[in-house]
């Protein structure tokens, strides 16, 4: 797949295959949430390219003091609201059967996360 650089950057895989590419205006809608950041920025720590999405939200939901109901809905939010944001920009790709996801490598998401400093608190090691 060819990108445009000015507007198109490529998304690969951990073999460095180019799987889809993304536009700037997509990433920066996806980015422009505080909890969407963690979200990216917990995964992008991740060496695993699939992970179990409840270690992902629970990070996420403890670095901000949600418990009990305040981190249902976070979980319920995230599912309905910002997962699909996610696979739509093609940077997670999420398996409803066994509850993982798989991220996917975008160096100007990467690049716009260290800019905007997102919240490391968040990040599973």
């Amino acid at each position: 797949m060819e990108s445009d650089s000015m507007t198109e950057h490529p998304i690969v895989d951990t073999d460095g295959v180019v799987r889809a590419a993304c536009d700037l205006e997509s990433l920066f809608r996806l980015l422009a949430d505080d909890r969407r950041r963690q979200v990216a920025a917990t995964l992008e720590a991740i060496t695993d390219d699939c992970v179990d999405l409840e270690v992902v939200l629970a990070a996420v939901a403890a670095a901000n003091g949600d418990s009990g109901p305040a981190r249902d809905d976070w979980r319920v939010e995230f599912q309905h609201v910002h997962l699909p944001m996610f696979e739509d920009v093609g940077v997670m790709e999420y398996d409803e059967h066994d509850g993982t996801v798989r991220w996917y490598q975008c160096d100007v998401l990467t690049n716009v996360l260290e800019a905007v400093g997102a919240n490391r608190s968040a990040i599973v090691r």
